[in-house]
């Protein structure tokens, strides 16, 4: 086999304003910096800023990745020789780190190779794979989550919102959709492997989701229900907390079955197995073990972002004493007085800490929608 002289070695790259696809390039070395250029484009990255991981269906594939100042950034090692030339020519300063996902990388091939012999034995075995799948459903879910990189979520995520898009009705400018847009990028901003987007759809629903790769839908109803940007966000953090903790991702392998196991370890992520995709991830319930990490990871969030601690709280209490039947944001994440009372504790175990509350005019925002 062909192999690239030393010390180059080929690379493809993902990160913002950079194609879906990826982008080739070559890399090399020199003292104390990563240098990849590709297609006329240049990237320089410090060796200190460097971390190693592994990706892909069976963790078998290489990544870079290092903080830019535009949003994070991978490079994906292409092919075993490139691979080889990478240990070969890297420097010093990142060899324990190279032994450390060397060590990974082989004890992810040997689950990988366990989980492909027990996924051979299921074929032959339809019936005892059935009983297998029933008894072991949470957990053949959460490995074959943990199969998929955050460049496969992300295009499950399209793919979703391209098959929920005909069904949706956008609203694609004006405050309202700038408020959804705002509020969304205050709590995302330079803290995910995912490009998040937002999009505002006209349902009197009181209801949001949020699809696989970050792809996040509130409804009109929602922010018509809403008293405040603070209470929107505490709903948003939710959603996003969802998708950070991967939850959307392993409830809808879990939903669909062993053809999304198994479209996951053959690397099959085409609309043939995940055709159905889009009505499992609309009717997905989380359990109750999910919904308080989520609540948890949403207060959290707010606080990191610097926004008010109890909006999700507030908006909660407040739908819960009017006088009419609970909204689709109820029936598909159940609420409790258990889980209400353990935000309220963890707001409280946080401390006073600085904060600004979203500036955003919510009057105009809802006569907005009101005219349209």
């Amino acid at each position: 086999m062909w192999r690239l002289p030393t010390p180059e070695f080929k690379v493809l790259v993902y990160g913002p304003d950079l194609p879906a696809s990826g982008l080739p390039a070559r890399a090399h070395f020199e003292p104390g910096v990563l240098v990849i250029q590709g297609h006329g484009r240049w990237f320089t990255v410090q060796v200190g800023q460097i971390s190693l991981k592994t990706g892909g269906f069976n963790g078998c594939q290489w990544l870079i990745a290092w903080d830019a100042p535009h949003g994070a950034m991978t490079a994906l090692l292409q092919g075993d020789d490139t691979v080889d030339v990478f240990i070969r020519v890297a420097p010093p300063e990142i060899a324990r780190s190279l032994a450390r996902v060397r060590r990974a990388q082989a004890c992810r091939a040997w689950k990988f190779k366990l989980a492909v012999t027990v996924l051979g034995l299921v074929f032959l075995l339809p019936v005892a794979a059935l009983v297998l799948f029933w008894v072991f459903s949470g957990s053949f879910s959460q490995w074959a989550a943990e199969q998929v990189s955050p460049e496969q979520e992300v295009r499950l995520g399209q793919l979703a919102f391209e098959q929920l898009r005909p069904s949706l009705k956008l609203i694609e400018d004006g405050p309202a959709h700038d408020a959804v847009e705002r509020v969304g990028v205050r709590l995302t901003a330079g803290s995910s492997p995912f490009r998040y987007q937002f999009h505002l759809a006209r349902d009197a629903q009181i209801n949001a989701f949020a699809l696989p790769g970050g792809q996040v839908v509130v409804n009109s109803g929602l922010i018509q229900a809403t008293a405040d940007a603070q209470e929107l966000a505490g709903v948003l953090a939710h959603e996003i907390s969802h998708v950070e903790r991967r939850h959307t991702l392993r409830n809808l392998i879990h939903d669909l079955g062993w053809r999304a196991v198994l479209g996951v370890a053959m690397g099959d992520f085409s609309g043939g197995i995940w055709g159905d995709m889009a009505e499992e991830l609309i009717q997905l319930e989380y359990n109750r073990d999910l919904e308080l990490e989520a609540d948890r990871a949403a207060v959290a969030l707010m606080r990191d972002t610097g926004l008010p601690p109890d909006g999700l709280v507030r908006f909660f209490e407040r739908i819960q004493g009017q006088d009419h039947a609970l909204p689709a944001l109820f029936s598909t994440h159940p609420t409790s007085q258990e889980r209400l009372t353990a935000q309220r504790e963890l707001i409280g175990g946080l401390g006073a800490y600085p904060h600004l509350a979203l500036d955003i005019d919510w009057a105009r925002v809802k006569r907005d929608l009101a005219r349209n």
